[in-house]
């Protein structure tokens, strides 16, 4: 019966075909042991996979062996590996789940990658699908963490997701399987645990049949999520741009939509930020322009009519000095001295011409400082930079970035907005320096 059901999850999933190379990860728990058991007896093209995470001490070394012994029995290859686990938890900041959870995943790309295996088979079955889905809920994933573990992943696939723990466990039974067992699964140390000994039993008692009715849950759920993303997609093509390694948001037209803080939230997850921020940053559209929130990975501005994602940058930039015209290659820049019969005006923002003659080398490069004035070009009367970039609507990551070319003690250029009138080329120039920062703003 169990065959049979395994036999058509896997096709009607796509899961995989029957000349493919598949390599299955097996811990030696049952689920691992069934499911290493019905590929045997489909006569497929299998090798074994088995992780030893060093925590359990002499259960870990008998698990591994166990593992190795059974691979020997079906005459599948097999590989092993031991992880530190505990060490790569300090030294990466993750909880024992996750640490282990990238280390096997990133020990399975590998063996894929070098042994040409089609497809990475692991045990999850329908109970790991509900813990994996109220564990979510508590998290405030959205809704497409609510539609469980996927069948097919890239390269991963799970053909037990149609059966649950009791039906794999009375499968052993009926074919007399040995299995090892984990002591840590027995333990509410772990979150999945806590769901898994406390939860879903309250829940089977409200409903006996609580695993039949969540596997039709999940076909709903995905569903609703199937509709949920495309309209999410579809407003975001119109309020979502990328400039460069920059997100903008447009928010005049984002607010307009009926569930604009939906699509917010899903446009911003990516990034590293979560349900709490994204009201936190609805409450300021429209009211607190220049507001900033971080994640681990990136930043956002609420600015006067868009929202302005970017990664967080080292901002360890070091004062350059130059002692002649020539090209600053770190910052995009490119110097060169024209004369003045061959010279033509180029008014754009990114380029600056400057009297050659009027310039004190050698020049410095800084981040522009608060304090800092110049004369714009045009004007005779000193304006400070914060002034200009106010007048001029500078957000305030672009202010950030603000470099300014000085000559002595006096701004020549704000490198990529305006130059200074005190160096203007005039009709006593000789020698034109053109600086073009390649439109590094």
């Amino acid at each position: 019966m169990m065959l049979r059901q395994f036999k058509q999850f896997v096709n009607q999933n796509g899961l995989f075909d029957r000349g493919q190379s598949l390599l299955a990860a097996v811990s030696g728990g049952v689920d691992s042991v069934v499911m290493l058991h019905l590929l045997a007896q489909c006569r497929l093209k299998v090798a074994v996979a088995h992780c030893n995470f060093q925590l359990r001490g002499a259960d870990a070394d008998g698990d591994e062996e166990f593992v190795r012994q059974l691979a020997a029995k079906y005459q599948m290859p097999f590989f092993s590996i031991r992880f530190d686990t505990l060490a790569y938890t300090d030294e990466h900041r993750l909880s024992v789940e996750m640490a282990a959870r990238e280390l096997r995943y990133n020990w399975f790309a590998q063996l894929a990658a070098e042994h040409h295996f089609h497809r990475i088979l692991t045990a999850h079955h329908l109970n790991d699908n509900i813990e994996t889905m109220l564990l979510n809920l508590t998290r405030g994933t959205g809704i497409n963490g609510l539609t469980g573990i996927a069948a097919i992943n890239g390269n991963i696939a799970r053909p037990l997701l149609f059966a649950t723990r009791s039906q794999i466990e009375e499968y052993a039974r009926l074919n007399n399987l040995t299995f090892r067992t984990d002591s840590t699964n027995l333990s509410d140390d772990y979150q999945r645990n806590i769901i898994r000994h406390r939860v879903v039993p309250v829940l089977k008692e409200l409903n006996p049949a609580f695993e039949e009715r969540m596997s039709k849950n999940f076909k709903h759920i995905r569903q609703a999520a199937d509709i949920y993303n495309w309209y999410v997609a579809k407003v975001a093509a119109e309020v979502v741009q990328t400039a460069g390694q920059q997100t903008i948001i447009d928010t005049e037209r984002l607010v307009q939509q009926p569930f604009a803080e939906t699509v917010l939230f899903e446009s911003i997850k990516p990034f590293g930020f979560n349900s709490s921020q994204t009201e936190d940053i609805m409450k300021a559209v429209g009211q607190k322009s220049g507001s900033t929130f971080v994640s681990a990975t990136h930043r956002l501005l609420v600015d006067r009519s868009r929202i302005i994602i970017e990664p967080t940058e080292n901002s360890d930039f070091q004062t350059i000095e130059i002692d002649s015209p020539r090209n600053i290659d770190s910052l995009g820049l490119t110097m060169r001295v024209v004369p003045i019969a061959d010279f033509v005006l180029d008014k754009r923002p990114s380029v600056a011409c400057l009297d050659l003659d009027k310039l004190c080398f050698p020049l410095t490069i800084r981040r522009w400082q608060h304090g800092d004035f110049f004369c714009p070009i045009g004007m005779d009367k000193a304006q400070k930079l914060s002034d200009f970039f106010v007048n001029n609507k500078v957000n305030v990551f672009d202010k950030e970035r603000v470099m300014v070319l000085v000559s002595g003690e006096r701004i020549a250029w704000i490198i990529g907005y305006r130059p200074d009138n005190r160096f203007k080329v005039d009709k006593k120039t000789q020698q034109v320096l053109v600086i073009d920062s390649n439109s590094n703003q």
